[in-house]
């Protein structure tokens, strides 16, 4: 997971609008000779040209204008809204020139105007992050839900890392998901129900049995309903028998609301993204292929969207990959991968694409293009670390390079806590069962950890396993049939068997 900015582009030029509509108004109490001082009148139309500089585009330049508007005296005698909104402008864009420190000192005097602003909190939000201060960005995010009349302006990916980083404080990490939920906070325009889910387990675990049934009740995609399904906490929330809590029926519900949607949208967004990943859940590669065939032509062809555009591209070119994969279009598939990484590069989840390329890569008998990849690859946060070190001890060992191996292995160790699926995953690839199932009940023993686990031992439709994996896959089939394991599920939740394909693909 790699740390995310604010969209700060749209954040922009969703209140350049506001602003220049009142740059000119003078302080209403300013006597009427003042008003017309022709300074002050000048400096007005500076603001607005300053403005106008921003939003066509012309950052550095707007940045330089700014910075000689703020340092003006005549700044104080700019109504508050307009002293506020202004200043906020000026922050957003000094961040997007890489000088936080600016932005910050621009961003608390827009605060001193307005007090509590949530389009100040939310770029102070992306102020703090780039200079990797989580607790006071997790802070300014809460104060935005709490003070805001709609929706804060935050995507769904600085929620999730924000949230992520809390693991350790779980009343914060509840009380940053409650605010969102009560704001009706809907992040990229999907209903984040995996977000849900997470503060639905927080409010069950810490006993907020009232809220977790709110909560509950907006949770209405197929993945996440059978993770309240197959989790022994929830059973007193979810009626096994109630249509609204059948995976299929929730699959074919969402499909068909997605692609009414879509229709209307006719956009790139996560709408669509949205919809692909239930396509691939409801085994609909032949769909998703055709759908994205001229998508694939376009990126080919060296045509590429920009922005939020490209980031629901990526993804959807990662479906296409998926259901490449899963109609044995293996060279397809690759190819398919390639391209998603191409597109997503730019974008907030660059590292992930780039990763499963990596592991396509890998599984397809590409490994030495896999590791370059893998070498190339900065930044990265624990998981991403873990995940790059096993395909590293994967390609040492059929190599016999034992010290590269044993290097590899140390990193994924170190790294277990945030990552125990690699960890089980790399003991799994040496074979060491009793290890594996030790690591597996971990997980389910662990509040955190039990609903991803769960989730990976769920029945699903798979398919064929390839060549690379066959072994690993034969090994957690073997692995979920152990006594110990099965004790341990049956203890904290359940498994069943669904008409729906396995995300993971050959498991």
């Amino acid at each position: 997971m790699s740390r995310p900015t604010l969209p700060l582009a749209a954040l922009l030029l969703t209140v350049l609008a506001a602003a220049s509509a009142h740059a000119v108004e003078p302080h209403p109490e300013a006597p009427a000779q003042e008003i017309a001082d022709t300074l002050f009148s000048a400096y007005q139309q500076r603001w607005e040209s300053a403005l106008m500089m921003a939003g066509s585009g012309n950052m550095l330049g707007a940045m330089i204008a700014f910075e000689r508007l703020m340092d003006d005296p005549l700044f104080a005698r700019l109504e508050p809204a307009v002293r506020g909104r202004n200043a906020q402008i000026a922050g957003a864009t000094a961040l997007m020139q890489h000088a936080p420190g600016v932005a910050r000192r621009y961003l608390q005097q827009a605060l001193t105007a307005l007090p509590n602003d949530p389009a100040t909190l939310a770029t102070l939000v992306s102020v703090e992050l780039a200079e990797d201060n989580t607790a006071a960005a997790t802070l300014h995010l809460l104060q935005a839900a709490t003070h805001a009349d709609a929706p804060v302006q935050v995507d769904t990916q600085t929620v999730s890392y924000l949230q992520y980083t809390l693991r350790a404080q779980p009343a914060q990490r509840m009380a940053l998901l409650k605010s969102l939920f009560d704001n009706q906070w809907t992040g990229d325009g999907v209903e984040p129900t995996g977000l849900w889910l997470v503060l639905a387990t927080l409010q069950v675990e810490h006993g907020h049995s009232a809220e977790a049934a709110a909560t509950i009740a907006r949770i209405d995609t197929p993945l996440e309903v059978i993770a309240l399904r197959s989790d022994k906490r929830f059973d007193r929330y979810v009626d096994r028998r109630d249509p609204r809590f059948d995976p299929q029926q929730v699959a074919q519900r969402k499909l068909d609301d997605l692609r009414v949607s879509g229709l209307l949208d006719r956009r790139l967004n996560a709408k669509l993204a949205a919809f692909g990943f239930i396509q691939l859940m409801v085994g609909e590669n032949e769909q998703i292929v055709q759908f994205t065939d001229d998508m694939a032509r376009m990126v080919s062809a060296g045509q590429r969207p920009a922005g939020e555009e490209a980031t629901w591209l990526a993804w959807l070119l990662d479906y296409r990959t998926l259901a490449l994969r899963r109609l044995d279009r293996i060279d397809d598939s690759v190819a398919a991968a390639r391209l998603t990484d191409a597109v997503g590069a730019l974008g907030p989840d660059a590292a992930e694409h780039r990763m499963n390329l990596a592991f396509m890569l890998s599984a397809t008998g590409h490994e030495r293009e896999s590791d370059t990849l893998l070498a190339g690859m900065d930044g990265l946060s624990p998981f991403g670390l873990a995940a790059r070190a096993y395909l590293t001890f994967v390609h040492a060992r059929e190599n016999n390079d034992l010290a590269a191996a044993a290097a590899a292995r140390a990193e994924i160790v170190s790294h277990r806590k945030d990552a125990p699926q690699i960890h089980m995953e790399l003991l799994i690839e040496e074979g060491d069962m009793e290890a594996a199932a030790a690591a597996l009940i971990s997980q389910l023993e662990s509040a955190e950890d039990r609903t991803d686990a769960l989730l990976s031992l769920q029945d699903m439709r798979v398919y064929p396993s390839l060549p690379a994996e066959r072994v690993a896959d034969e090994r957690w089939r073997e692995l979920k049939q152990r006594a110990d394991v099965r004790a341990a599920i049956n203890r904290v939740g359940r498994i069943e068997r669904y008409p729906l394909y396995s995300i993971s693909t050959s498991r």
